[in-house]
């Protein structure tokens, strides 16, 4: 299956809920009127994303997909919506397990964002911390969050949205995408159940953090796979992500991603600046594992103010 990704407007929600991939479900429309919704979505061969608006009260049931973890981060207005008869009125993460049966009355001009993952995608360290994670679902199936993490895990979705549906990625780096964003699908889910407060104690040393940092930058430089991830440091390292996060933030004062492509950046400045002009810059780019040269030439000119093209060459 290759990633799917589309912005679809229906004026009814059955169709639009028929139109969600992998989920069983129905909606009926319970306030009069002509309905207007807007559906975007990304589907993986492992993970699904999808944003929907609807601007009438609709009932909404049927089955979770089987065989996954699935969350929904709804929006709250004046009136709150009711999912599996508990009133979400805060910002909260709502959990169903695979194949569970769900109901949910949401009110006009409601907002949900919602996904699921195969539990395949998240490091085997990070996968026994979320191991017990749908068995709690039955006591706890809407879970209160903290504003500033609610927001967060908002604009990270939003942001995984369109990346995914800008056409150029799609068709250019199809493999690239949807690696890209399982893994930063999975950091936003691991940033939204984790406790609310990490201790101190949970950290290794800086020394420790120190070396993180300088194995995870050989490990990249070594590396023949321009869509190494975040994930693909924590197999290797076999630490959890949270502990490569706080190092990265600790010592280099960024996250993992952008700090190894700052490296690799750099990298591609000194070559450039070192032979002539007769060198193509995407030949080099792809040397430092920057195969979409649209991404390349966009973080270049973010990083440096300028572009690849009026770098100085020897």
């Amino acid at each position: 299956m290759n990633l799917r990704a589309e912005t679809r407007r229906f004026s009814d929600v059955f169709l639009h809920s028929q139109a969600i991939s992998n989920w069983t479900q129905r909606y009926d429309q319970i306030s009069p009127g002509s309905a207007s919704t807007t559906l975007r979505q990304i589907a993986g061969q492992r993970f699904h994303v999808f944003h929907e608006r609807i601007n009438q009260r609709v009932l909404q049931q049927g089955l979770a997909p089987r065989n996954r973890l699935c969350f929904a981060l709804p929006v709250v207005h004046t009136v709150a919506p009711i999912v599996q008869g508990r009133a979400v009125s805060c910002p909260s993460l709502l959990m169903l397990r695979g194949g569970d049966e769900f109901v949910a009355h949401l009110p006009c001009d409601s907002e949900v964002m919602a996904f699921t993952f195969e539990s395949s995608l998240v490091a085997e360290r990070e996968h026994i911390a979320l191991a017990n994670l749908p068995d709690r679902t039955h006591m706890q199936p809407v879970r209160p969050l903290l504003p500033a993490r609610y927001r967060a895990a908002m604009d990270g979705l939003q942001s995984l949205l369109t990346l995914a549906l800008d056409s150029e990625s799609l068709m250019d780096r199809d493999r690239f995408v949807e690696k890209v964003l399982a893994d930063g699908l999975m950091g936003i889910l691991l940033e939204l159940v984790q406790p609310d407060e990490l201790e101190d104690h949970a950290l290794p040393q800086m020394s420790t953090q120190s070396y993180i940092v300088r194995k995870s930058q050989e490990i990249a430089a070594e590396s023949n796979d321009d869509v190494l991830t975040v994930l693909d440091l924590c197999h290797q390292l076999k630490i959890s992500r949270r502990t490569l996060q706080y190092s990265f933030q600790n010592i280099a004062g960024a996250t993992p991603t952008a700090y190894l492509r700052s490296i690799r950046l750099n990298a591609v400045r000194r070559f450039l600046m070192t032979t002539p002009g007769t060198v193509r810059i995407g030949d080099v780019a792809a040397q430092f594992g920057f195969c979409h040269f649209g991404r390349f030439s966009a973080y270049y000119q973010q990083q440096f103010h300028e572009l690849p093209s009026q770098t100085p060459r020897a």
